[in-house]
């Protein structure tokens, strides 16, 4: 029951965002704002504090980035597999492919400092700094070139030739994961951290204010997001990369960390990001890119009502 307690807050206020959208009308132009508004207003300020004021050890940091990393890995090609199990279309296989290894922050920032305070928050915010340009480099390699083959096959002539075309799409998400604002708030906390630089009481209440904000409004996008019409479609496929990542990556943390021999928190943080669904920044690539954005519209409502389930499951193994 206390598993169940701590996750019920945040999935009430997805519901909440979900009944907002569906049922009294607020518009889709609105929650495109919010989601902006959370994404480079409210959110890095929460970020940098608690890098910044976190008790990090350096040496215990990198271990931690290294295991993460490692870990990641290994599930990434665990969602690749999925490709020899369930027969699907090249496009939508490359589709839900990222869906697997990527995840949704606001549900992770709000169980994380729930569960595990301020320094846990900081082991989390290290390991989005690091996997995200990662995971968004092999979800565009594997997208513009299921794209480009599709496009090879039906012979259809693009303004941009195939390598010029990849290369485009490469630089535009080299440029997008440069000036990502969680990163480099991450990544200024961590300066601010080696450098013992501190910050005014003004400033501090000031960027705290921001990122309390930030997590409420989040998980209404969430709700707000949600996509109901054609989850039936490619259900193999949804399924399978699904269990992939909801339990099977969480599999592997157990694992990776048990031989490296984590110390409990870091262990626990680390095991609750690898079991998070996969994030709505899916579907805007996937959109973007010409791949099959239905189905990643399905499987995000999927993943992301599926948690409901699997995340207090998770949790309580944490807390035992």
């Amino acid at each position: 029951m206390q598993s169940v307690a701590l996750i019920a807050p945040d999935f009430f206020l997805i519901v909440l965002g979900a009944v907002l959208s569906h049922k009294l009308g607020y518009p889709r132009s609105f929650w495109n704002w919010a989601e902006r508004l959370v994404f480079y207003v409210l959110l890095p300020p929460m970020l940098f504090l608690s890098v910044a004021n976190s008790k990090l050890a350096l040496g215990a940091s990198g271990e931690f980035v290294a295991v993460s990393l490692l870990t990641m890995g290994l599930g990434t090609l665990l969602c690749w597999l999925v490709r020899y199990v369930v027969k699907t279309d090249d496009v939508t296989f490359a589709s839900l492919f990222h869906t697997g290894f990527r995840f949704n922050a606001y549900i992770g920032f709000a169980l994380c400092l729930r569960m595990f305070g301020q320094e846990g928050f900081a082991y989390f915010a290290l390991i989005i700094a690091f996997w995200i340009p990662i995971s968004n480099a092999l979800a565009v390699i594997v997208l513009a070139n299921a794209v480009e083959r599709r496009r090879m096959r039906e012979s259809v002539r693009d303004k941009i030739d195939g390598r010029s075309g990849r290369a485009t799409i490469v630089k535009l998400t080299g440029r997008a994961i440069v000036r990502n604002p969680l990163i480099i708030a991450t990544l200024l906390g961590l300066v601010f951290n080696v450098l013992g630089l501190g910050l005014s009481d003004i400033v501090t209440a000031m960027l705290r204010n921001l990122g309390s904000a930030s997590l409420a409004l989040g998980l209404l996008c969430i709700g707000a997001g949600l996509e109901f019409a054609g989850i039936r479609s490619s259900m193999a496929a949804l399924a399978a990369v699904s269990v992939v990542r909801l339990f099977g990556i969480g599999a592997v943390a157990l694992v990776v960390t048990n031989f490296f021999d984590l110390p409990a928190l870091s262990a626990s943080v680390l095991l609750l990001f690898t079991v998070l669904p996969t994030g709505q920044s899916c579907y805007v690539m996937t959109a973007n890119m010409g791949g099959n954005a239905p189905a990643v519209a399905c499987i995000t409502t999927l993943q992301t009502l599926a948690s409901m389930v699997t995340l207090p499951l998770w949790i309580a193994f944490c807390l035992s």
